[in-house]
């Protein structure tokens, strides 16, 4: 079946091409750039929020870890004897107000001295104490405190005579306050913010809950973590249904920052700006057709008028009136023609009424 189309359908296809190619181009390649550009932002985001928490997490530990250091070289210290260390002891959880234990522990595990007063407690279990037995600088593990039943991160520094030799670990319990409060400062717009995880990827502190409080909630599952390349660069992941855009690091003590925010308030911008784009693009559509439709009608109304009157002529109705030969355009040539057409015709059958 042939495709017929009018001059109304061609005027409206030639003025959609003529509108909508060059707007459609230029929508494009405007949102090409807002889009390389919204993603520099929100990668600058995510990054100078991640550098922030970072930092605030990483200082507040030295601190304690310094004081730790600075203890464990102290001769009380070093002698292994409740009676000369509980007084330092009990110094640095005064200086220190996170804290809420300060304490020593013999090779084995034993409880040796604490600041508290509390009965000494069997801590060989402890993975902090296990780590710094076997050689390592700095002993941490987010755990339920045995002492205060809450989640705390204790941190544990070696002990060692003038030989080197290892007599013992001092360690500090402190509540994570400080660190909950860095991480639930971290905020981006109304749904970025941080999540802290410990070695085993427990919640240390998630800016997501009130105050950031800690629950040592297992995050093994958690979407983002299993989201390719989220460690080099921002990437998508979807949470409970929920398109979310994220970034982790890890840091040096062995945790993971997560910085993560919700899709469409990141990419809001580029929305509204996709959004207004299709606006625009249906008000030409709009515009189009009206202008379309007024011009094929101011076209085709003098047309079909002179091919009536053509058709009138061919029928003999030499007499008809002929409108448009006013007209400088086409359509009054073409009327012209017609007049002078019709002119003709009669002029050959008056000759022919004189022949017969």
């Amino acid at each position: 079946m042939k495709l017929h189309l009018s001059i109304f359908h061609k005027l409206l296809i030639a003025l959609l091409a003529v509108s909508l190619i060059p707007l459609c181009s230029l929508w494009y390649l405007s949102q090409t750039s807002v889009k390389r550009e919204l993603n520099g932002n929100i990668t600058q985001n995510l990054v100078s929020t991640m550098d922030a928490v970072a930092a605030g997490v990483g200082a507040w530990e030295n601190t304690n870890v310094r004081a730790l250091r600075q203890a464990a070289h102290l001769p009380d210290i070093v002698s292994m004897k409740a009676e000369r260390q509980i007084p330092i002891l009990k110094a640095i959880g005064a200086a220190y107000e996170w804290s809420y234990l300060v304490f020593t522990i013999a090779p084995d595990g034993t409880n040796i001295g604490r600041n508290d007063g509390g009965a000494p407690i069997n801590y060989a279990d402890r993975l902090y104490v296990k780590d710094v037995v076997k050689g390592a600088d700095i002993g941490r593990q987010v755990v339920i405190s045995k002492t205060t039943k809450e989640p705390s991160l204790l941190l544990a520094v070696p002990v060692r005579n003038e030989d080197f030799g290892l007599v013992g670990v001092i360690a500090m319990g402190t509540n994570l306050k400080e660190v909950t409060k860095t991480v639930a400062a971290a905020r981006i717009g109304n749904t970025g913010h941080a999540i802290l995880l410990d070695a085993s990827n427990k919640v240390v502190a998630n800016g997501s809950l009130p105050n950031g409080t800690a629950n040592l909630q297992d995050f093994n599952n958690y979407p983002a973590l299993k989201a390719e390349g989220i460690y080099e660069a921002p990437t998508e992941f979807v949470l409970d249904g929920k398109p979310m855009v994220g970034f982790a690091r890890k840091l040096p003590q062995g945790w993971t920052l997560l910085i993560v925010q919700g899709r469409d308030e990141a990419y809001e911008p580029l929305t509204r700006s996709e959004r207004e784009a299709r606006t625009l693009i249906a008000i030409a559509i709009v515009l189009v057709i009206g202008i379309a439709y007024i011009l094929g009608k101011q076209l085709t109304r003098p047309i079909r008028e002179l091919t009536q009157i053509a058709t009138e002529l061919s029928e003999g109705k030499l007499g008809v009136e002929i409108p448009q030969t006013a007209r400088t355009d086409e359509i009054g040539a073409l009327a012209k023609s017609i007049e002078r057409l019709g002119i003709s015709l009669q002029m050959a059958m008056d000759r022919l009424r004189k022949k017969a």
